[in-house]
């Protein structure tokens, strides 16, 4: 019966041996990979407005004087142009007060005159220096540049182009800024 008890003694300690084989090849295979990192995230602001209007010397009286909105997204301004000749224009700054770069998306839409107004009314809106705003102009942070926006009845017009009866006109000058 020894002979049993002790076989089965062996059996015991081959057993726990064999476990803690198996445990100690497990722990051996196992790894643990950690990554650790510290982030800080800025303050950062979209601020892309429009600021500093003035309006050009020899221009019409206005009915309604261009003036920016109190959100500073928008100009508004009633004229009349009774003769050619008569104009009205104005320049305003375009100021990016943010910290994020911005740039024009699209070609910004000059609209509001139809085939026939074309003729007699000239409606631009440009830099201040002339050249044309377009697609993917830059405007870094804490950058401005100024427009010049200018609406004229044109005073080359022949006689049998003048319009017979008053004209109504709805300009729009629109430019999209996103992140640049």
């Amino acid at each position: 019966m020894d002979n049993k008890k002790e076989k089965k003694n062996y059996v015991i300690i081959a057993i726990l041996l064999l476990v803690v084989g198996i445990s100690i090849g497990y722990a051996a295979l196992s790894a643990t990979l950690n990554i650790t990192g510290n982030t800080t995230i800025g303050k950062s602001s979209w601020d892309v407005h429009f600021e500093n209007l003035q309006v050009t010397t020899g221009s019409v009286e206005a009915t309604t004087e261009a003036a920016v909105d109190g959100q500073k997204t928008n100009i508004n301004y009633t004229v009349t142009l009774e003769k050619p000749g008569d104009f009205y224009e104005f320049t305003v700054d375009v100021k990016n007060g943010g910290t994020i770069p911005a740039k024009i998306a699209t070609t910004p839409t000059l609209a509001g005159l139809s085939t026939d107004q074309k003729v007699y009314t000239n409606y631009t809106a440009t830099y201040s220096d002339g050249t044309p705003v377009q697609a993917n102009d830059a405007l870094a942070s804490g950058a401005k540049k100024t427009l010049k926006v200018r609406v004229e009845y044109n005073k080359n017009v022949a006689a049998d182009q003048l319009p017979t009866e008053p004209q109504n006109v709805e300009l729009t000058f629109a430019m999209n800024f996103i992140q640049g």
